[in-house]
């Protein structure tokens, strides 16, 4: 019987697990390092600061170091097995190769769950989990290919833009707009109004409301800001630093409303401000306890170790040990270090043919991996924004369900290409 099966096999790598003491010595480091990483890692001085510095980078080294230890566990266990001839020591019966590799997958995956679990109990006890996470809300904008799409149009008609741009490709010109899109600055002069639309939903049963806003001026310098938010009757001032994030409450009715509102800020202070729409403008709208938003965060973080070990195994299934392990965690650096080389790297048109080509790839590669590497939610955990239920429902169906399954089953077509006689 194949759940028969499962459970025998799944008992049989967890076990395993524990004999060789490796989720023995990974609970013993989450322990250590919960306990330590305030002391290692500092803060901006205040209470919040603190809170944050310790969730973000507690969790995740104890995510960091679970999910490198998962990765050596299930390029292991397959290809380890069948390298000493004894892969059929494992099957308690006859049983197809995908319920060997989905069980493993899912033994290796419980056992990081209880690493995780464990980290985030300690954290529950450590951090004041009381407090509202929030709803954050990004203004209705056009699409960031859409803008780049008319400012293509712009340059092309611009008698002052160089040859050498009008020779270019259009997708490359078009990609690199793209990129700069995201980082579009408007500038609110004094005196000025700035408008952003915001589409509130109904679900989220809106009564107080806050305006967070980034601001930054033209020569990255700081300087006094004053000005005044408001949303339909709502309103809430600003007299602050720049180059901090401002939460501003908007105060006035009490009554929840959704749909489609306008934040406006009026600029009354003598300099002029700039800020990005697609990063520095955003309504926070209050959720639920930070205790709640540990929980989601706590299964994300599990999905995506569910993920990796999946291709772990698949990886495990159709290499040897060293060669799978090696892959494993390549791509791993690769999801880490790809969306920091594409943001920090020269524009493609003004780089040599070897740069180019490099670039090339590294863009390829984030492509590939940023379905992993947006996942990620202790940015949002560690600022006290809330980790969505419907994220992470759907990254709970994806990656605990749909990914382990696809992998189960290329798993099971390699090893059957590798079949012992």
């Amino acid at each position: 019987m194949p759940m028969t099966s499962f459970w025998q096999i799944f008992s049989l790598e967890f076990k395993g697990l524990w004999r060789t003491k490796t989720l023995a010595i990974l609970l013993i480091a989450a322990l250590v390092w919960m306990l330590t990483a305030d002391k290692v890692v500092s803060g901006d001085g205040t209470i919040e600061g603190a809170k944050e510095m310790y969730l973000k980078f507690s969790l995740g080294g104890v995510f960091a170091i679970t999910l490198i230890a998962s990765v050596f566990a299930a390029t292991a266990s397959i290809a380890k097995e069948r390298a000493e001839k004894r892969l059929q020591l494992t099957m308690v019966r006859p049983v197809r190769y995908s319920i060997i590799a989905i069980a493993k997958t899912a033994a290796i995956t419980f056992a990081g769950f209880m690493v995780l679990a464990f980290a985030t109990a300690i954290a529950v006890l450590r951090v004041d989990t009381s407090d509202i996470c929030y709803h954050v809300v990004s203004p209705i904008l056009e699409s960031p290919r859409a803008e780049a799409e008319r400012m293509y149009r712009s340059y092309m008609e611009d008698p002052n833009t160089p040859e050498y741009i009008k020779r270019a490709k259009k997708s490359l010109v078009v990609r690199i707009l793209t990129q700069r899109a995201l980082d579009h600055f408007e500038t609110i002069d004094s005196g000025e109004t700035g408008k952003w639309k915001f589409s509130i939903p109904s679900s989220y049963g809106a009564k107080d409301i806050a305006a967070q806003i980034r601001f930054t001026n033209l020569y990255d310098m700081r300087s006094s800001v004053f000005g005044v938010f408001t949303l339909g009757d709502r309103s809430g001032s600003v007299s602050n630093i720049t180059q901090s994030i401002l939460s501003v409450k908007l105060s006035g009715s009490d009554e929840s409303f959704s749909g489609e509102h306008e934040l406006k800020f009026e600029n009354r202070g003598s300099a002029a401000v700039m800020l990005r729409n697609r990063k520095d403008v955003h309504l926070l709208i209050p959720a639920d306890a930070r205790f709640y938003n540990l929980i989601r965060s706590l299964i994300q973080l599990t999905s995506i170790l569910s993920f990796v070990v999946a291709l772990s195994m698949f990886l495990g299934a159709s290499l040897s040990r060293p060669v799978a392990t090696f892959v494993a965690i390549l791509m791993l650096l690769i999801t880490e270090m790809s969306p920091s080389v594409i943001e920090q790297y020269p524009d493609e048109l003004e780089t040599k043919l070897v740069d180019r080509v490099g670039l090339y790839m590294t863009r390829l590669a984030e492509k590939v991996t940023r379905p992993l590497s947006s996942l990620n939610p202790l940015e949002a955990l560690s600022r006290g924004e809330c980790v969505e239920f419907s994220d992470t429902l759907e990254a709970s169906a994806v990656n605990f369900i749909l990914v382990p399954s696809i992998f189960a089953l290329l798993s099971a077509l390699a090893l059957a290409a590798k079949k012992e006689p």
